[in-house]
């Protein structure tokens, strides 16, 4: 049985720890001359403004640190040099970036690359253009001095888990767990109440909000179990990069050179992050920036560059969701992803 409408459900349900709601706001200038002559400089703005080509992009939750070098692209000018009118839009709770990009309601999105597989298997059409996040940032969190050092140790024990998680059916039948299932809630009061227990959670939130409570924890990474994913995938439509092959190339330059520009600027641009979600104090933002450091800019991306994805990956993560009954359709891995927009192919 396929668990496909779940998964898209738990993975929002796994963010609930993050702070706030919000979106970027846009605002509209309008220039006007006391002359009834309009000056040569305000024909050139409207001329360029003209070219620009409007394009909108959902995220893969509310505005945080994961989609940093969107909005430093957006602040510094890089979508607009690249000749495009670039309009970030949040997601959130029960907000499936897939569907929206496979509706036409946002050209661009992103999202991890199991869901992207998980929606070819129900036929939509949806295609990998750069791998943000080389490595998973979910983890399995567990308190402090827990004889917990290997996912075996998880058996037996209680753990809060959404429902239909990709990652999670996986670790299971590879490690042959018996556990005590809870679902996860996006609450951490009832993993803290039991010192025993196990909760999914996010490396660039979790051990900080947990710290500032007294809470001391450890974990395990959900890509050291043998399940890797890319997550923070943009993407798109085959229709609209055949549509668009020109739009989509200037999209990914300009998004890849705002995330080589976050790594060394995050401090600047987080702030702007702020605007788009008040709630995210700018402390906690830093710790999520540099935790990230590593699974954006690490892995392959140390050679090959921000966003790079290869078959190999593709293929493997392809494998272990037919392996565990997710994917029930044959899949052309080639179909999932391509690199023909990444600047070193």
């Amino acid at each position: 049985m396929k668990k496909i409408g779940a998964f898209f459900s738990s993975v929002m349900m796994t963010s609930l720890l993050l702070a706030g709601c919000g979106g970027a706001t846009e605002s509209d200038v309008n220039e006007s001359s006391e002359s009834s002559e309009p000056t040569e400089s305000s024909d050139t703005t409207a001329e360029v403004t003209e070219e620009l080509t409007e394009i909108k992009q959902i995220t893969s939750w509310f505005a945080q640190p994961d989609h940093g070098g969107q909005y430093a692209a957006l602040a510094k000018g890089f979508y607009e040099e690249a000749g495009l009118e670039m309009t970030i839009e949040s997601g959130g709770p029960q907000v499936s970036a897939v569907q929206i990009v496979a509706s036409g309601e946002a050209d661009f999105g992103m999202a991890p690359a199991d869901a992207l597989i998980a929606a070819r298997d129900q036929g939509i059409p949806v295609v990998g253009l750069a791998a943000i996040l080389q490595s998973n940032p979910q983890i399995l969190l567990f308190h402090k001095d827990t004889p917990i050092s290997d996912f075996p140790d998880l058996d037996g024990r209680t753990v809060y888990v959404a429902p239909g998680v990709m990652y999670w059916e996986y670790i299971q039948s590879a490690y042959n767990l018996n556990v005590d299932e809870m679902a996860f809630t996006g609450q951490f009061g009832p993993f803290i109440a039991d010192d025993e227990a196990v909760s999914q959670a996010f490396v660039t939130t979790a051990p900080y909000n947990l710290a500032q409570e007294g809470i001391d924890v450890d974990y395990l990474f959900i890509d050291d179990s043998g399940y890797e994913t890319y997550a923070n995938v943009l993407f798109t439509t085959e229709d609209y990069i055949e549509e668009n092959y020109d739009t989509v190339r200037a999209y990914i330059e300009a998004s890849l050179k705002g995330w080589d520009y976050y790594k060394t600027n995050y401090d600047e641009i987080n702030p702007v992050i702020q605007e788009a979600n008040p709630d995210y104090d700018l402390e906690a933002m830093a710790y999520g920036s540099e935790a990230l450091i590593d699974l954006i800019y690490g892995s392959d991306a140390a050679e090959h560059g921000v966003g790079y994805m290869s078959e190999q990956k593709w293929s493997k993560l392809l494998a272990q969701l037919k392996d565990i009954g997710v994917v029930e359709s044959d899949i052309d891995v080639n179909e999932l992803f391509t690199t023909e927009f990444l600047p070193n192919e």
